[in-house]
């Protein structure tokens, strides 16, 4: 796996596009208008020069700048709570679906006692079932 660190720049909120560099590949900044179109265009570089599998390269961001003010700290702390989020979701699908099961079949509660038992509605329990 290729790891690419940027460096991400707006001289202001004026400026109409992002200034992307690739620390340690100068040759490789570019500028894009959408920051989301950021992440794609350097896994295309990866894949034209480096001949990198797009979905394997390794992005991070070394610096997020408007003008004067920096995000850097920020954008990598709200990436690891989105993590950790998207971890606890997962885990409540699992319990959720475990206690699904253990009342409806174990237990031989109904579809809406399910519900009511775990604060949802008899449809969800069905489609959860369903999934399963």
């Amino acid at each position: 796996m290729t790891h690419y660190a940027l460096t991400i720049t707006r001289a202001d909120a004026d400026d109409k596009a992002w200034t992307v560099a690739i620390d340690g590949l100068p040759d490789r900044g570019f500028r894009e208008k959408n920051f989301t179109a950021i992440d794609t265009r350097v896994r295309e570089l990866a894949q034209q020069h480096d001949g990198t599998d797009p979905d394997t390269a390794d992005i991070t961001y070394a610096c997020v700048r408007i003008g004067d003010v920096e995000i850097t700290a920020q954008l990598h702390h709200l990436n690891r709570l989105r993590h950790q989020a998207r971890e606890v979701a997962d885990q409540i699908d699992n319990i959720t679906d475990d206690l699904i099961a253990a009342l409806r079949r174990e237990a031989g509660l109904s579809t809406r006692d399910t519900a009511a038992v775990l604060g949802l509605s008899h449809a969800r329990i069905s489609q959860r079932e369903h999934n399963n």
